[in-house]
């Protein structure tokens, strides 16, 4: 059995740091942000998505909560079933 509670303290954690380093490069290197976007997308082109808006501290801020929410839930909904049906 795996600890839920556990797990989805750990997988938000991670997901916290990666949010930070997004919105750091979102602002240091907004260019090569892209390019790995681009690069995630293969045969579709992202250029018309580029974004000219620069982040400012509220939208960093609910994009930070929002995922890293949503990312506890998602995982401890995940092992919670995980464990019922492992019986």
């Amino acid at each position: 059995m795996l600890n839920a509670k556990a797990f989805a303290n750990a997988a938000a954690a991670v997901m916290a740091v990666w949010i930070i380093v997004c919105a750091l490069l979102a602002y240091v290197a907004p260019d090569l942000l892209f390019t790995v976007a681009q690069s995630w997308t293969h045969a579709m082109s992202l250029e018309v998505l580029r974004s000219t808006f620069t982040p400012n501290v509220g939208s960093l801020l609910l994009g930070f909560i929002t995922s890293v929410g949503l990312t506890w839930l998602t995982t401890y909904g995940v092992i919670w079933l995980y464990n019922r049906w492992a019986k």
